[in-house]
């Protein structure tokens, strides 16, 4: 996800430099408030996003995307190939 993340940035125009800094600022920062705060990343997420704004757009080109479902089948796949490899 930080690779896709950074080249996103490049694509956008950013230094590869200054786009890997943002993707490890955000990253930290939201496992950091998953970790202090103890809420739920929905509710996080909703706490961040304004209608009509940048991250809302971000969150419907994914949902278009069926990004959550495809780390979902990522995930299961792992989890297959680690009970195939444990065998």
């Amino acid at each position: 996800m930080a690779e896709a993340l950074i080249d996103a940035g490049v694509t956008a125009g950013l230094s590869r430099q200054v786009s890997q800094q943002l993707v490890v600022g955000t990253m930290l920062g939201s496992a950091r408030m998953m970790a202090e705060t103890g809420d739920d990343p929905v509710a996080l997420r909703a706490a961040v996003t304004s209608p009509g704004g940048t991250t809302a757009a971000a969150v419907r080109t994914l949902e278009f995307k069926a990004v959550r479902s495809a780390f979902i089948e990522a995930v299961a796949a792992a989890a297959e190939r680690s009970r195939q490899l444990g065998r």
